[in-house]
């Protein structure tokens, strides 16, 4: 993790830091190769193995801006700025080759910005936010437009945003895909769909209950710092750096799970021990985003008490610290609002 990170990291709270780890994560091309495969039409036919070799390690950045003026360094910057424009401040940017168009010859790349979103209840919708974010990746690759512009060069660009909290239960678990179609009016073409669908954004939308599908499983285990599932998906083995940074969260989280236990047994004494150790496991369950599977499993391990014993006590308590929780979480102080 570079310099400019770590300070930042250490100038923030608790969960802000757990927050920063998580994003901070996915950096790494292994990490977010699952998430590509299973989002990114140019890479549904591709292994995790051959995603990772398509990604160009030197363009991935973290926590920087990108400009609508010819870019001056290799990576490709997550600070986006120009003199007309918004400055958009993006979580993780980086090019991949599209294995679609790209040959021995010739190497075309897909320009990506991921995003992780923990408030999906804001005062926009996401998908605008996200669109603002894909057509300027788009604008940036042509810098300042002459007479002498050349259209040709434009590549496809993705935005692709994970969302963790605050998600109408209607909404969880599902995932989206907003990009540009062709639609004749009168007559038929054969317009190439490369030539027009540059654009797209994809919102995936996290669940309280735990789904069936690998996306989900994977990015549950990852935010809730699970080696043994996330090992499922990315070989840690190979590359030690990753289990590092798993550790890191997992030693963050399990700080903030011992801070809550701590003010649930304060909480306790007014309220009666028991009742108060459960809802400060449970409300940390949610702070930290775990599926109610692990909520439960934290109730079993902490008050030994079980399985059918903590699925109740998650049942009674389990709404009403949830909404607790909601109304009165702090926002980040380093929130992004652009």
């Amino acid at each position: 993790m570079n310099e400019e990170i770590i300070q930042l990291i250490d100038t923030m709270d608790g969960r802000q830091k757990y927050d920063a780890m998580c994003k901070a994560f996915f950096r790494y091309r292994e990490a977010i190769a699952p998430i590509l495969k299973e989002v990114v039409a140019e890479f549904k036919d591709c292994t995790n193995d051959e995603i990772i070799a398509l990604i160009d390690a030197d363009s991935i950045s973290l926590s920087d801006t990108v400009s609508d003026l010819p870019p001056r360094i290799k990576d490709a910057g997550t600070e986006m700025t120009s003199p007309t424009d918004k400055t958009i401040y993006y979580d993780c940017r980086f090019k991949a080759k599209n294995p679609k168009l790209s040959n021995e010859m010739i190497c075309i790349m897909l320009h990506i910005n991921f995003e992780v979103h923990n408030d999906y209840n804001v005062r926009y919708p996401i998908t605008k936010r996200g669109t603002y974010y894909v057509a300027r990746e788009v604008s940036s690759q042509l810098g300042i437009l002459t007479e002498t512009t050349d259209y040709n060069r434009l590549e496809k660009a993705y935005s692709i945003w994970v969302c963790n909290e605050n998600i109408p239960e209607k909404l969880q678990n599902t995932v989206t895909r907003y990009h540009f179609v062709k639609e004749d009016l009168i007559g038929h073409t054969d317009e190439p769909e490369e030539n027009y669908d540059l654009m797209e954004v994809v919102i995936i939308r996290r669940g309280n209950k735990m789904s069936d599908c690998d996306i989900f499983k994977y990015l549950n285990a990852v935010f809730s710092s699970d080696k043994e599932n996330i090992q499922k998906y990315i070989d840690m083995d190979r590359n030690p750096q990753i289990r590092e940074e798993v550790d890191k969260m997992s030693g963050m989280g399990q700080t903030i799970y011992d801070r809550g236990m701590e003010k649930g047994m304060e909480r306790g004494i007014e309220k009666g021990i028991e009742q108060g150790v459960m809802q400060g496991i449970i409300k940390m369950g949610y702070d930290l985003e775990l599926p109610d599977s692990e909520i439960i499993k934290q109730l079993q391990t902490q008050l030994g008490t079980s399985l059918q014993k903590a699925q109740e006590y998650l049942n009674k308590f389990g709404k009403k610290t949830e909404s607790v929780t909601r109304q009165s979480a702090p926002k980040n102080i380093a929130k992004k609002e652009n």
